[in-house]
């Protein structure tokens, strides 16, 4: 008998005690530490060596049972499985021989094979390990603790029961989960004032993901476009594959200026009319219906980002462009991701029949679907109410956040700001014309303050770099107030 195996816990790793039992006993067979026929300690006597409790030793080993590494023996516990794997898959006889050839080696000229560069993209970026920071203004991010394990868990369980596994590992390329289309349909789309078949919904992984595809679809070179200015940098970024022929407006507090003479010469429009990204400004009710004449009038499509419909907590919301669209020109995206957890990449469009089974049919050949667990998953989370209690948690925490920032802002006098009328998640701010929001942002991480600087969200050829972007979802209304001092801090430095 292996009396006494090597196991060590780490109870702050983050893996279940569970777990990590399994994980040891794996890797000391795959090893041959042990082999089969060896006798492991029993349960009680494992649970004493690595004080847990017993019942945790047997959950591990029974899973162990389940996999074929273990085997139970009447009255005597459990022994290594003669049919246990004994070596890793990828220590294939020969493998290691081919591999230690090949590794560093790059006799490809990649460039002169690259039919296309990705090297012009510039995402806003944020360092890997952003938690460790004191003072994270970075969006799109979440506070873990405003977020439900616990409940997201379950719902991962019932999505993996017997009741919905033919469903859930069956093949969606044809179609999306029903349960989700059915709350997206029925809980998601009314709040934004909007009405719409299942049939004219397509479950996206993430809205970029539409975005990309809506792209593909009505975009090429002879096609003419309207951004707004600045804009979301990965949508500028989505239709440069596409084509050089953009024009991109200005926006003020009313959202997008309205250029008839350009307008009228462009095939669609990419607009965030509610929450415009980055300014956050949202879209006057009078330039709604203005670019809704103007698009029938000269034919052109609207591509409406609702990036963050969820995240108004100010103000009643003006409901969705889409929901003032007659005769289906507006392509309308949308963003569960926003509102859950940004790994969990669910968004989906809203679009005429006809155009969701074109981009049905793309997204087939691009990745098939999104996986349906994930959407069976975030269904019986909006099933059960968790979405709603989630989204009502994170508007109370969201709006005091935004106060508790707005007035750290106001008080140290350098920059100016502007922030949506109904919520959102974040501040478009502006320092004084010398400042190079760059410089700033590479400057404060020395003091714990991540910030966005702006330059990515205008083209290149005009950017303007004394504007950063403070996003509030992953940073405690406690450490606001210091950080702001400390940027306005290095803020001071900077000055010439």
């Amino acid at each position: 008998m292996t009396e006494n195996l090597i196991i060590l816990l780490d109870a702050s790793s983050g893996i279940s005690l569970q777990a990590q039992i399994r994980q040891s006993i794996v890797e000391l067979i795959l090893n041959h530490s042990v082999l089969p026929g060896d006798k492991l300690p029993s349960s009680r006597m494992l649970s004493q060596q690595l004080k847990v409790s017993r019942n945790t030793v047997i959950l591990a080993y029974q899973a162990l049972v389940n996999n074929g590494y273990l085997q139970p023996r009447q009255r005597s516990g459990y022994v290594v499985s003669y049919d246990a794997p004994t070596t890793r898959l990828v220590d294939t006889p020969g493998m290691n021989e081919v591999s230690s050839n090949v590794v560093g080696r790059d006799a490809v000229d990649w460039a002169a094979k690259l039919v296309q560069s990705c090297s012009y993209i510039r995402p806003v970026q944020k360092p890997v390990n952003w938690r460790e920071y004191r003072y994270p203004f970075v969006y799109g991010q979440v506070d873990d603790e405003l977020f439900s394990h616990s409940e997201w868990r379950d719902c991962a369980r019932q999505a993996l029961g017997m009741r919905n596994f033919s469903t859930m590992v069956g093949d969606f390329g044809q179609h999306d989960d029903p349960m989700l289309v059915n709350y997206i349909c029925s809980r998601s789309l009314p709040r934004r004032g909007i009405k719409a078949r299942p049939e004219q919904i397509l479950v996206t992984l993430g809205a970029q993901n539409a975005l990309y595809l809506v792209a593909q679809l009505l975009v090429n070179s002879s096609k003419h476009v309207v951004l707004e200015s600045p804009c979301y940098p990965d949508l500028r970024d989505i239709l440069l594959q596409r084509t050089k022929s953009i024009t991109g407006l200005p926006v003020d507090s009313g959202g997008l200026i309205l250029d008839e003479d350009v307008l009228s010469n462009a095939d669609s429009v990419f607009i965030t009319p509610s929450h415009q990204c980055p300014t956050t400004h949202t879209m006057s009710a009078t330039r709604r219906r203005q670019l809704l004449d103007l698009a029938a009038r000269h034919d052109l499509l609207i591509i409406e980002d609702d990036y963050e419909f969820e995240m108004n907590f100010l103000e009643s919301p003006t409901p969705a462009l889409k929901a003032q669209d007659t005769d289906g020109r507006v392509i309308y995206v949308g963003s569960l991701s926003k509102s859950v957890f940004p790994g969990l990449r669910l968004g989906y469009m809203v679009a005429p029949e006809s155009l969701i089974q074109q981009a049905r049919a793309l997204r087939h050949l691009i990745l098939r679907h999104p996986p349906g667990h994930a959407q069976r998953t975030l269904a019986y989370f909006m099933a059960l109410g968790h979405y709603d209690a989630q989204i009502r948690r994170l508007r109370r925490h969201l709006a005091q956040r935004r106060r508790v920032l707005q007035s750290a802002i106001d008080a140290e006098g350098l920059f100016s700001h502007s922030a949506a009328h109904f919520g959102g998640t974040s501040f478009w701010v502006s320092g004084p014309d010398w400042l190079d929001s760059r410089i700033l942002a590479k400057r404060a991480i020395k003091d714990g303050v991540l910030i966005e600087a702006g330059d990515a969200f205008f083209d290149d050829d005009a950017p303007l770099l004394n504007y950063f972007r403070l996003a509030y979802s992953a940073i405690s209304s406690e450490r606001i107030p210091e950080s702001v001092a400390r940027l306005a801090a290095v803020m001071r430095t900077l000055k010439p």
